[in-house]
């Protein structure tokens, strides 16, 4: 099954919303369209980075990115609601390594 990795760099967490919201939200909004694999908040370069690995039935190359950057709109919709997000990006993971899907 094709794997997926979605990142968002959160930089605030919005008012009335807590910090563990985040990362539930990315993994709601994920489970409602794929496999949700892990979930987790890493720091890149000092920056929180929300991150969501995700698997989805194959369908040929082409149509499985098309679906995974829906996923990835919906994540950032959700997440976005209660947090402010800086850039979000997206890869999957080809023969070993994670390269970025363009959007």
């Amino acid at each position: 099954m094709p794997s997926y990795h979605v990142a968002l760099q959160v930089t605030e967490v919005r008012v009335g919303h807590r910090p563990a919201e985040v990362l539930a939200t990315a993994a709601a909004a994920t489970r409602r369209a794929a496999h949700l694999d892990t979930p987790d908040l890493v720091m890149e370069d000092g920056l929180p980075w929300v991150t969501v690995r995700f698997s989805i039935d194959p369908t040929g190359r082409a149509e499985e990115d098309r679906r995974a950057a829906a996923i990835a709109d919906e994540v950032e919709r959700a997440v976005g609601v209660v947090a402010e997000i800086q850039r979000t990006r997206i890869s999957r993971r080809v023969k070993g390594e994670w390269l970025i899907v363009p959007r």
